[in-house]
């Protein structure tokens, strides 16, 4: 399903949503250009309002006027990342805009403010008891960065996102990854599995269809998540050993391969600090 923007009259008051893109590029739920993978738009084409003028973006990821955001549509087009089943509108930090290679540790930290608003999702058609569609908004992924990659004759960098930001029923719920055995060390922290990486989740209840505010805090050991005021902290051993480089991610990444699903969130500032 595609929504298309309709014409509208800016609010005279309203001013175009508080987001640089220069360090940011996003991922589309579509293969445009017939390669084998979804369509990325780099931040070159993003900045100083480019977003509004690119044509695969235009029932994608699009601006309204009238309340100063800008609107993040996903649906399953049948292209999707390495990795996973479900496609994205999905943007994805890029310290250096000219290479996904460079990124960040715990050791150096960061932290991600960004507030969004849901407009709307699909009925749920699986077997789980959700009514609506659950779809991921904000995220820390891990990356293996290229020495490590090389150390270990790897043959790609991925690696599991330490925190997930999910919307399930109007509940923010955050999912963190933690070691299944504390005692895990060495080259086995950089197996991806399930087997060696497991979820903690915290609840932090209702943001319905209401504008909401997250900031995430990333630092050695330590994951302080808030959301509309209300702060939960992750401390473990496993944030202490976590043996990746990082990125931000932000957008609306839909948890569904439905033909019919779809969510509409709308985003109206994000910022990334280190």
């Amino acid at each position: 399903q595609v929504v298309t923007p309709v014409d509208v009259v800016p609010d005279p008051g309203a001013t175009m949503a508080n987001i640089d893109f220069t360090n940011w590029k996003v991922t589309l739920p579509i293969d445009g250009d017939n390669n084998g993978s979804p369509d990325e738009i780099m931040p070159g084409s993003l900045v100083n309002n480019g977003y509004r003028n690119v044509p695969a973006l235009q029932t994608l990821m699009y601006p309204d006027d009238t309340d100063a955001s800008i609107v993040f549509h996903t649906y399953y087009a049948g292209s999707v990342t390495a990795n996973t089943s479900f496609p994205r509108t999905e943007l994805r930090e890029l310290i250096n805009p000219s290479n996904s290679r460079v990124n960040w540790t715990l050791n150096t930290g960061g932290t991600m403010k960004v507030r969004m608003k849901v407009e709307a999702v699909s009925n749920n058609t699986g077997t789980g008891s959700l009514q609506k569609d659950r779809f991921i908004v904000a995220q820390i992924h891990g990356i293996i960065n290229p020495t490590d990659v090389a150390r270990l004759n790897l043959s790609s960098d991925s690696a599991p996102p330490l925190l997930k930001m999910q919307w399930r029923d109007g509940n923010m719920v955050a999912y963190k990854k933690t070691l299944r055995d504390d005692n895990t060390s060495g080259n086995a922290l950089y197996d991806r599995s399930d087997a060696i990486w497991d979820d903690v989740s915290f609840n932090f209840g209702q943001v319905g269809y209401e504008p909401f505010d997250i900031e995430i805090k990333a630092s050695t050991g330590r994951l302080e998540v808030i959301v509309n005021g209300q702060g939960h902290i992750f401390r473990d051993v496993s944030l202490q050993k976590w043996p990746f480089d990082n990125y931000f991610k932000a957008g609306n990444y839909i948890q569904t391969v439905d033909p019919a699903g779809f969510s509409t969130v709308k985003m109206y500032s994000l910022e990334a600090t280190h």
